[in-house]
């Protein structure tokens, strides 16, 4: 007689109930790693659009009171350009130093195309020409002298000036190296070099020394552009039109203007960027409206982002938008 032996393993109801319990249990750690995966999503995408406003709105903020600093000379009344020349740019020195275009529509600024609808901020000023210790010393006559470490050279476009008078023109020539002894600038009208600007006029409005100062003109044009990956930026552009991507994920800037229309000081009315200039030139706040966006999605289904102008836009695309504002005291314009 044959002996059967005992049953080994497990039966298939047994191991039917196996492979469910396990399924549900595989199920849940799944919905927990999405769960947690959705969460780091979304937190990380809010992070990068935290980082992108706050530097984007600072950066702003801080060129905008910067602006329209041209020296110590006391109106734009006050300043002579001596340029032969129509450049925008140039003609502009010393006086609009806020400028801008409302609503873009098919604007190129180098060769890089502007978001259309978006706003375009123009900010011009001067900086010190002479770094560190550098500085102008009393003439020798009529000459213009600076310090030995003052790095200006021939073909740069200066603007010179005391707390009364100001002068526009482009050096023409340098004797005396950096860093080998004070340095004399000349600056004669007539060709010189085709490369350069040339100056209508060589004559001053007063001889310049020690108590006055040399600075060289900068202009930055602030915009939206697409960027490589597809998405928003804001880019930056100088007066030579060379062109730089400074903050991803900003979606839109729109730009608001006040101005003191009294002279009390007191911005009296908000209004777009105007052709006018003479309407520019009571500008004394600027307001910012920045609308931010995570570079992908951060798991979020919908949101609607209401705007300064009272419009509203729903997004479904899963990005975290954020909408920054920020008002600016144009610090050389009005009181203080």
């Amino acid at each position: 007689m044959q002996a059967f032996s005992n049953q080994r393993g497990l039966s298939l109801i047994e191991l039917m109930i196996g492979i469910l319990l396990g399924s549900l249990l595989l199920l849940g750690v799944l919905q927990i790693f999405q769960s947690n995966n959705d969460t780091y999503r979304m937190q990380d995408g809010f992070s990068r659009v935290q980082e992108s406003g706050r530097f984007a709105i600072d950066l702003l903020s801080k060129e905008i009171r910067l602006a329209d600093y041209w020296g110590c000379t006391p109106d734009q009344d006050s300043i002579e350009n001596r340029l032969d020349t129509t450049d925008a740019f140039l003609t502009s020195i010393g006086s609009d130093g806020i400028q801008g275009i409302d609503n873009a529509s098919s604007q190129t600024i180098g060769s890089t195309n502007v978001l259309d609808g978006s706003d375009v901020l123009i900010l011009g000023g001067v900086v010190n020409a002479c770094s560190g210790s550098g500085r102008m010393l009393d003439p020798s006559g009529s000459d213009l002298i600076v310090s030995s470490n003052c790095p200006v050279e021939a073909g740069d476009i200066v603007l010179v000036s005391t707390c009364i008078n100001g002068d526009i023109f482009t050096i023409t020539d340098i004797d005396g190296d950096i860093g080998d002894g004070d340095r004399t600038l000349e600056h004669e009208d007539g060709a010189i070099d085709s490369d350069w600007v040339q100056n209508l006029s060589d004559t001053l409005q007063e001889t310049y020394g020690a108590d006055s100062a040399i600075f060289l003109p900068y202009q930055k044009t602030y915009f939206i552009a697409e960027n490589t990956a597809g998405t928003n930026s804001l880019f930056v552009s100088d007066e030579n039109n060379s062109v730089e991507e400074l903050v991803p994920g900003i979606e839109d800037m729109q730009v608001s203007y006040g101005r003191d229309t009294t002279g009390s000081g007191i911005v009296d009315t908000w209004q777009s960027a105007s052709s006018d200039a003479d309407e520019m030139s009571e500008v004394i706040a600027v307001k910012l409206e920045l609308l931010v966006a995570s570079d992908s999605d951060a798991s979020v289904n919908s949101q609607t982002i209401s705007r300064l102008d009272g419009s509203e836009t729903e997004y479904t695309d899963g990005r975290i938008r954020k909408l920054y504002v920020a008002t600016v005291k144009v610090r050389n314009r009005g009181d203080m």
